[in-house]
């Protein structure tokens, strides 16, 4: 069901294409979701979650150096996003009804990403407020690849944003004030 979502958002999810993507008619769907649409868009976000926080914040947190962490970190997130090839839930389920429904627990994602890149710049020395302006930096690097990706169907886009943030790690940052 999440690569329905991240290909066709909330509104485009179609029941069908839904069903057929766990293998159960449109009845045993509702079964299975007695809420509905929205209990699956619910429970795909929290799966995602799950997968973002072992495969992109994570190691963030793991011992070793900043830039090797930094670097971690965007190697999760290429294989997060299949390398630039799947779109962002924060993009796909922020719009409509499904904005409505999920802005709590998409601004908690944000909000848990921004801070977990918030911290390896305070690590590797750059001050609360710079670090949390690269951090910021580098969620809207990735984000926007992504949208721009997906748009122009161009994954380069992706590959070319994650390697020019490789260039522009929270150590480097802190070692040219």
């Amino acid at each position: 069901m999440s690569q329905v979502f991240r290909r066709d958002g909330y509104t485009g999810a179609s029941l069908a294409d839904l069903a057929n993507a766990v293998g159960l008619g449109k009845a045993s769907l509702y079964q299975k979701f007695p809420d509905g649409k929205a209990q699956m868009g619910a429970e795909v976000l929290a799966e995602i979650g799950r997968s973002f926080e072992t495969e992109v914040l994570a190691p963030m947190r793991e011992p070793g150096p900043v830039d090797a962490r930094f670097a971690k970190m965007l190697a999760g997130a290429r294989k997060f996003y299949d390398d630039g090839k799947l779109s962002c839930t924060l993009d796909t389920l922020s719009l409509g009804e499904a904005g409505r429904l999920y802005q709590e627990a998409l601004s908690q994602a944000i909000k848990h990403w921004r801070d977990a890149l918030t911290d390896l710049g305070q690590e590797a020395g750059l001050p609360p407020t710079r670090a949390t302006a690269w951090a910021e930096n580098v969620v809207i690097t990735i984000e926007g690849a992504l949208v721009l990706a997906r748009a122009g169907n161009d994954p380069n886009i992706f590959r070319r944003a994650l390697k020019r943030l490789s260039q522009g790690s929270a150590s480097r940052i802190a070692d040219s004030k």
